[in-house]
C-alpha cells in the first residue's frame, strides 16, 4: 500500500461507490465521505475485504459546519484525488419547483463541490500528482426538459470545472469534469423506474474512466468528457 489518498464524496453507492472500490484496488487509501454512515461503512468493509485501506466521514454536504469539519479532519494530511461525486436529482417543471428544491439541487451538486475543493486545496497542494475530479452529467451537453434546476446545477458544475483548471493549471493540479449519461445507479433508479438497462452506462464504466484521468503523469490534463451508452438513439 501507498501513500496515495483519495477523498470520495457521494462514496456510499452507485458511482461514487464503485470509484472508491476502483481507487482502492488501485492502491489509494480512500477517505469515504456521504450522508449516511451505514452505507459508507459497507463500502470501507469491502475495500479492507480486498486489502485495502479506507476511513469514513458521515457528513451533510449541504451544512457548512459539516464541511469545514470535513477539512479539519485532513488538516496538514496530503490529498491526491478529490471525487466530487455526491449528487441529487430532481424531475420537474420550472412552474412546479419551489425555493427550496432550487436550492436543495444547487446546494448538493453545485456549491458543495465548489466548498469542498476549496476546503482541501491546501491538502491538494502537498501531491505531486493531484486532481479534483467533478463528476458531470449528460445535461451539460444535451438539453433535456424538466431537469431545468439539475441542468442549471450541472451546467454550473461544468463552469466551475474549467475556471478552477485554469485557476490552477500553474501548480499543476488538473482538474476534469467526467460527465455520464444515464447511469446505473440507485438514484437513476428511483428516477426512472423500469428505465431500459442498455440505456444505461455502469458506474464500474465511470470508475475506470476517473481513474485513467488520474494516472495521467504530472502535468498532463485532458478536456472534460461526456459517457453514453450508443443505445441512445
Amino acid at each position: 500500500m501507498t501513500d496515495r489518498r483519495a477523498v470520495i464524496t457521494g462514496a456510499g453507492q452507485g458511482a461514487g461507490r464503485a470509484i472508491a472500490l476502483r481507487l482502492a484496488q488501485a492502491g489509494f487509501e480512500s477517505v469515504l465521505v456521504g450522508r449516511t454512515a451505514s452505507k459508507l461503512s459497507d463500502v470501507a468493509a469491502e475495500i479492507a475485504a480486498d486489502g485495502g485501506k479506507a476511513s469514513v466521514q458521515a457528513l451533510n454536504l449541504t451544512n457548512d459546519a459539516a464541511l469545514a469539519d470535513l477539512g479539519a479532519a485532513q488538516a496538514g494530511r496530503k490529498v491526491d484525488i478529490l471525487v466530487n461525486c455526491a449528487g441529487d436529482w430532481l424531475i420537474s417543471r420550472l412552474a412546479d419547483t419551489n425555493n427550496e428544491q432550487l436550492d436543495h439541487i444547487l446546494r448538493v451538486n453545485l456549491r458543495a463541490p465548489y466548498i469542498v475543493s476549496r476546503v482541501l486545496l491546501p491538502n491538494l497542494r502537498r501531491s505531486d500528482n493531484a486532481s479534483i475530479i467533478n463528476i458531470g452529467s449528460l445535461v451539460t451537453a444535451i438539453s433535456v426538459p424538466s431537469v431545468s434546476a439539475y441542468t442549471a446545477a450541472k451546467v454550473g458544475l461544468k463552469g466551475l470545472t474549467g475556471s478552477l483548471a485554469a485557476e490552477l493549471r500553474s501548480e499543476r493540479i488538473r482538474v476534469v469534469m467526467i460527465s455520464p449519461g444515464p447511469a446505473d445507479t440507485p438514484m437513476r433508479a428511483a428516477a426512472s423506474p423500469g428505465i431500459d438497462k442498455a440505456l444505461l452506462v455502469q458506474p464500474e464504466t465511470i470508475a475506470e474512466m476517473v481513474h485513467a484521468v488520474v494516472s495521467l503523469p504530472r502535468g498532463i490534463a485532458t478536456s472534460d468528457f461526456v459517457l453514453y451508452s450508443m443505445a441512445w438513439e
